[in-house]
């Protein structure tokens, strides 16, 4: 009975202990799998049965059922909803693949989906769970993330933002321009600071960021007029012209604004001075040249990304096509006036 047992010292006990090994990480491995699948499972049933009230288009699930190769013709009808602005059809569709889907990855892909769905349709608090729900099953996932961002910022949660930002660092993105950004945000809607301490720290924050010029310039506008007049020249001037040139008649200081070129052209073209002949600008050298018949006429503005060439009519400091931070552009527009005249912008308080 000898050959039966092996030497502790014998090369086989050493070959057989390996096997044995591989043999329990193997299988403990598989039930982990296994575990963590029916989890996920579960998470996502909960996750669905959140928003049933959206369920309202079963034959989209029907579909599915009996034509499962019919995935990627939904998804791109999902897709093309989307594009078309009936967010409500492309949520029905992402809601019935989600019950469908068996593939994580494909799961995790269309819950995304459907967060970003849900955001632009102004469901921003539902985008927000969809979105942790998707990163609880896939926690590496910079379109997530990157959606996540935009939520908080828009629902002014900049403690919450900044820890998405680390997140993205993890991944290799360049998020300096969107942590200064979030950086003012969070400085100028700040409860615990006085508006002197929001003053020092805007400043030495655009010192290292400068293209926070037209977030910092409508603060100060609001908090600190005679500061935002010293902090004013050519570049930021020209940057902010829609700013400068729907600024309250109370806050326009003529003695400051007469030291810059830009200036004494914009508020000659406006009417309030008069203080030059013609303009780099071509729409002010028209109303210039209409002298007292420039009441007739009018500037609207709209804004162009400087990224991805979206044309949009409010200003924004984060585009809303590409999601890019500080890349507006302001173009003017010459219109014939309102009859209420020249109306404050609501950057203004």
């Amino acid at each position: 009975m000898e050959f039966l047992f092996i030497d502790h010292r014998h090369p086989l006990f050493s070959v057989a202990m390996l096997l044995l090994v591989v043999a329990v990480v193997a299988l403990a491995n598989y039930w982990w799998g296994l575990l963590r699948r029916r989890d996920q499972d579960k998470k996502l049933s909960r996750f669905l049965s959140r928003f049933e009230a959206d369920r309202k288009a079963r034959d989209y699930k029907s579909v599915l059922s009996l034509q499962p190769d019919s995935t990627d013709s939904l998804m791109l009808l999902a897709s093309i909803y989307y594009k078309s602005g009936e967010y409500s059809e492309a949520i029905k569709i992402y809601l019935a693949l989600l019950e469908i889907l068996a593939n994580k990855s494909v799961r995790v892909d269309v819950m995304v989906l459907l967060g970003r769905t849900y955001h632009k349709a102004g469901f921003m608090k539902r985008s927000r769970d969809i979105l942790l729900d998707a990163l609880k099953i896939k926690a590496r996932n910079p379109e997530a993330l990157e959606i996540l961002l935009v939520i908080y910022e828009q629902m002014r949660e900049f403690n919450a933002a900044l820890e998405v930002l680390e997140a993205l660092e993890e991944l290799g993105r360049d998020t300096t321009r969107a942590r200064a950004f979030l950086q003012a945000g969070s400085i100028v809607s700040s409860a615990a600071l006085s508006d002197e301490h929001k003053r020092e720290r805007l400043l030495a924050l655009w010192q290292r960021a400068p293209f926070l010029s037209r977030q910092v310039l409508e603060f100060f506008f609001n908090t600190h007029v005679g500061e935002a007049w010293r902090q004013v020249d050519a570049s930021r001037a020209k940057a902010a012209m829609d700013l400068f040139w729907r600024l309250p008649r109370d806050r326009f200081n003529e003695t400051e604004a007469c030291k810059h070129p830009f200036l004494r052209q914009l508020y000659t073209a406006k009417g309030w001075i008069d203080a030059a002949s013609e303009s780099e600008v071509f729409e002010f050298s028209l109303l210039i040249a209409l002298g007292e018949k420039r009441e007739m006429a009018d500037l609207e503005f709209e804004y162009i990304c400087s990224e991805c060439m979206g044309e949009y009519p409010l200003y924004f400091h984060r585009c809303p096509g590409c999601m890019a931070v500080g890349t507006a552009r302001v173009q003017p527009i010459l219109t014939a006036r309102s009859e209420g005249g020249h109306e404050a912008s609501a950057a203004f308080y």
